[in-house]
């Protein structure tokens, strides 16, 4: 596994090691998963007793911690434990050893399970979260967060020379830097693009969230017809002084309108 973000993964580890919890979040195959095991790995690598998990119901997720960390599933008679004995069963093992949860795709566990997580969080358990835009409640609130960036061009233009590659697609670095725009720094996007390159597709519209801020251009616009206004009223010209006026004033209603819409999302990341 070619990791690209070693510099995230040695500080997500000592914060593990340090005995505190993290939440990492970014946008749908920005890398957080791969970089979710390669963690866990270390850790195992390092002799902790680590549970990796991906979504599922709150039963087979707490039977998934149980078997990973050695946690005894079945009572003294041979039953299975319920969900509450299991919790109970977790809890206990948490406490009296050195153990660490690596939580993939959080955004998608249940509310039930969510809140056996807040108070294992609670008994200064270690945990890692990884989720695409979580909602700003619970868990998610309780824990520091790491946003992932957008990975630099040239990590990406290398996983699309890689995966080319893997699938026989001969590609130039002048191809590669043209298809690297759809990708906004996003891994799994990369492969797609080749993928797609590869089949032979048009060009579709990009996936990624990483917009440009049209703010700064629209204070620039105010500025710039502000300016033409002044120079009408030096040339003594009523034409300049009334274009620049109404324009002054249309890009205003712009601003206005743009700092109206919501900005706060119900979700972090």
């Amino acid at each position: 596994m070619n990791l690209y973000r070693v510099v995230e993964k040695r500080r997500i580890t000592a914060v593990l090691r340090s005995g505190s919890s993290l939440l990492i979040v970014g946008e749908a195959g920005i890398g957080k998963s791969m970089l979710g095991e390669a963690v866990a790995q270390e850790l195992k690598d390092e002799g902790y007793s680590v549970a990796l998990i991906q979504p599922a119901s709150t039963k087979q997720l707490l039977t998934r911690i149980a078997e990973q960390l050695g946690v005894e599933t079945q009572d003294l008679e041979g039953k299975n434990l319920s969900t509450v004995g299991l919790r109970h069963a977790i809890a206990q093992f948490l406490q009296a050893n050195t153990a660490f949860l690596v939580c993939d795709s959080a955004h998608h566990y249940t509310p039930e399970f969510r809140r056996f997580l807040e108070i294992l969080h609670e008994q200064n358990q270690p945990l890692l979260l990884l989720a695409t835009a979580p909602p700003a409640k619970d868990i998610f609130l309780k824990l520091p967060r790491l946003e992932l960036k957008p990975m630099t061009d040239i990590q990406i233009r290398d996983i699309m020379a890689a995966h080319a590659l893997e699938v026989g697609l001969s590609i130039s670095t002048a191809q590669l830097a043209g298809l690297q725009q759809r990708c906004g720094g996003n891994p799994m996007l990369a492969k797609r693009v080749i993928e797609e390159e590869y089949l032979g597709l048009e060009d579709t519209a990009p996936d990624h969230t990483q917009w440009i801020d049209g703010t700064p251009y629209l204070i620039a616009a105010l500025m710039v017809f502000g300016i033409v206004r002044v120079v009408g009223i030096g040339l003594n010209s009523t034409s300049m002084y009334l274009i620049g006026g109404i324009l002054t004033v249309c890009v205003g209603i712009l601003r206005l309108i743009f700092y109206s819409l919501p900005k706060k999302s119900a979700r972090l990341g």
